[in-house]
């Protein structure tokens, strides 16, 4: 990556600065300080071009120009070679537009060419492995994603919920079980977990309500019509989502 080199160049130069000077021993503490600041601002340059960047092509889906908004972080990829993940990180953007506009061999391309820690993209492929009846391939990719997303009470109400839709109850009790120890403070969590041990019937328009707007990034189908009329974009950190195109009621 260019920044990398970059900032190897100058600490190289630094240290040979500093071995002309002071012998080849002192030559490492100048390369060792130009190596990390001159690498911290080069990053910080290419984080903020991508982030003006996500922000404008925000902008765009949040006006309803999808097309621009995807040209916009087409256009990121320019960014890729100075920084690493910034590659992975556009591709998890696009997935998820693709995602919940329902192109799903596309979301798929997409969020497979994402990092493997960002949980939400790997939680999308999971539901798509899901949608396609490959359930056991989504629970275990869910189960690798724990990690990641643990500390997150959405990842594990999909989780819970890919594990009753793929008929195990008994993954779903132990899932829901594992999320509700990491995540205390969350009732809706808390909530579901109680009516997955107690066999209640599942509603996901009212049972998974308290988790929105994060669990329409899954479940677009769960909204209804006036949560779709109502969301021209579904915003989570580091995420600007479009509506997705129509709607059923789960």
């Amino acid at each position: 990556m260019y920044n990398l080199a970059i900032s190897l160049g100058i600490a190289l130069a630094a240290y040979l600065v500093g071995a002309l000077v002071a012998g080849w021993l002192a030559g490492f503490l100048p390369a060792i300080l130009a190596l990390g600041t001159a690498y911290f601002l080069l990053a910080r340059r290419t984080g903020r071009q991508l982030e003006a960047l996500m922000k404008e092509a925000g902008d765009a889906f949040q006006a309803g120009n999808l097309d621009k908004g995807r040209k916009l972080l087409e256009g990121g990829f320019a960014l890729a070679p100075w920084q690493f993940l910034v590659a992975q990180q556009i591709h998890a953007q696009l997935g998820a537009i693709d995602y919940l506009q329902r192109n799903w061999s596309g979301a798929r391309e997409h969020l497979g060419k994402s990092w493997s820690r960002n949980w939400m993209s790997q939680a999308m492929l999971a539901c798509l492995d899901q949608r396609e009846g490959r359930s056991a391939d989504a629970l275990a990719r869910l189960e690798k994603t724990v990690g990641p997303g643990g500390s997150d009470p959405t990842f594990w109400a999909v989780y819970g919920w890919v594990a009753l839709e793929a008929g195990d109850r008994d993954r779903a009790v132990a899932a829901l079980a594992q999320g509700v120890k990491k995540n205390q403070g969350s009732q809706a969590l808390k909530d579901f977990d109680e009516a997955v041990r107690n066999k209640k019937r599942i509603k996901p328009d009212k049972q998974f309500a308290p988790f929105a707007p994060g669990w329409y990034q899954f479940f677009p189908e769960h909204m209804d019509r006036a949560q779709v009329m109502k969301a021209q974009g579904i915003k989570a950190p580091g995420y600007t989502y479009p509506a997705p195109r129509g709607f059923r009621r789960g």
